[in-house]
């Protein structure tokens, strides 16, 4: 009987590698990855396979890298759900950016938030004190001859007056390799980490109330680095769960806001303020965010959106099902696509706030809202977003005593913003997904 080898790994599709195989071939696609917004080069990720992208991973920038982060390493239990931090799923991202080096780790983990990388370290990584560890050691007793089994079966590394230990085995030896090479080059940033770390760790091993203290520090450290990424993410449109969920209860109970918009939209749209203009950018230029992406960027990502059956755009521009004036199908009869049209011609600043609005609503259904126990996908969003606004446009017609002809729908959607019309109809339609598209 021959031995197999047992060693998992995750199976690639050979479209996977015939898309990494694709773009690694075409040097103009290689150098294109390093100019993709990190909404595409995430996507692109994705369709290969973390575990099969080192390549990709290493052409990337730091800065690419980031925005990356921020969507691949919170994820929530289920759709509609908060997100948490996957610290397994960061200690696979060392284990791929290893492959480039030792030194290319040190580099991206010093782009990151510091605070980040030390909410990595302490979920992938025990770190006490050995002179306490010592001191709480020598009590003996039965508590302590189990304590020192465990020690025992645990992998470990001393690092000065620290002892380091694994609380994910699997993660290990990447995490002890990328914290080595912090050492040797920036030593005093590492030791920054672990004495947060191993400050957090002694609160578990007091006698009185430690536990709940140390529980306590590791959810603040998690919803600071949350809160933080949120505040990241809003100028592309993010919407976070908690306040989609909240939007949508609003709708549901009815609240119309005849006064002006619900707290949850003003919020957005008060975050949702242009950026700062970048140094050596002159007043009015358009930024790269916002430019025609150069021939061989929008080639590589009309592959990523080919791969992945989603169109690629920032969060913000989701709204793929949204009619423009000049690329209006005949096909589109709805009052809404017929008054956006109109917009685009006569009031082209109406209109783009009514896209706005519009982006806003399917980035709150695909955060806050679950359909058979899954996430919406950005098109379903962005075509269900516009569903219900034209019924919620229906029914305002119907309150003047209108039909919903395409001067008086047009009429309206001047006046009427698209969340308070998403709000009229909600109520009606929140539990009838199916009917979204008849709408």
């Amino acid at each position: 009987m021959t031995h197999r080898e047992t060693t998992l790994a995750r199976y690639q599709s050979p479209s996977s590698s015939k898309l990494l195989a694709r773009v690694l071939d075409q040097p103009n696609l290689v150098a294109a990855v390093r100019e993709l917004p990190p909404l595409a080069l995430g996507r692109l990720i994705d369709a290969i396979g973390l575990e099969g992208a080192g390549e990709l991973v290493a052409l990337a920038t730091t800065e690419q890298l980031g925005g990356v982060f921020d969507r691949d390493l919170w994820t929530a239990p289920a759709p509609g759900d908060d997100e948490h931090f996957d610290a397994s799923r960061f200690a696979l991202w060392l284990e791929v950016m290893l492959e480039a080096g030792e030194a290319a780790v040190v580099e991206r983990l010093l782009a990151l938030p510091l605070e980040l990388v030390t909410l990595a370290v302490h979920q992938l990584v025990l770190v006490v004190d050995i002179d306490a560890l010592a001191h709480e050691m020598s009590g003996g007793g039965e508590d302590t001859d189990q304590v020192e089994k465990a020690l025992e079966s645990c992998l470990y590394e001393e690092w000065e007056e620290f002892r380091l230990m694994a609380r994910d085995g699997a993660a290990w030896d990447a995490v002890l390799a990328a914290l080595l090479a912090l050492d040797r080059d920036h030593h005093q940033q590492l030791r920054d980490i672990l004495e947060c770390c191993a400050s957090m760790s002694a609160r578990s091993i007091e006698d009185s109330g430690g536990l709940y203290q140390v529980l306590s520090d590791e959810e603040l450290l998690e919803t600071d680095n949350l809160a933080a990424r949120d505040d990241r993410r809003a100028a592309e449109g993010y919407v976070a769960p908690a306040d989609a969920r909240s939007f949508l209860a609003l709708a549901r109970e009815g609240h119309a806001y005849r006064e002006g918009r619900d707290p949850v939209t003003r919020a957005y749209f008060r975050e949702l303020a242009p950026a700062a203009v970048p140094r050596g950018q002159a007043a009015g230029a358009p930024s790269l965010e916002h430019t025609q992406p150069h021939a061989d960027v929008a080639r590589l990502m009309q592959l990523i959106a080919r791969a992945t059956g989603e169109p690629v755009a920032p969060a913000s521009r989701l709204l793929a099902a949204v009619p423009s004036a000049a690329g209006a199908g005949a096909a589109r009869t709805r009052p809404i696509d017929l008054a956006l049209q109109r917009l685009a011609q006569e009031y082209p600043e109406v209109y783009s706030a009514r896209v706005e609005e519009l982006s806003y609503l399917s980035n709150v259904l695909v955060s806050g809202y679950a359909y058979a126990g899954r996430r919406l996908r950005p098109v379903e969003a962005s075509e269900a977003a516009v569903a219900i606004c034209n019924l919620g446009l229906a029914h305002a017609c119907r309150a003047l005593r209108r039909p919903a002809g395409d001067e008086r729908a047009t009429a309206v959607l001047l006046r009427v913003p698209a969340d308070r019309l998403f709000r009229i109809a909600w109520r009606d339609v929140h539990d009838q997904p199916a009917l979204w598209s008849s709408l």
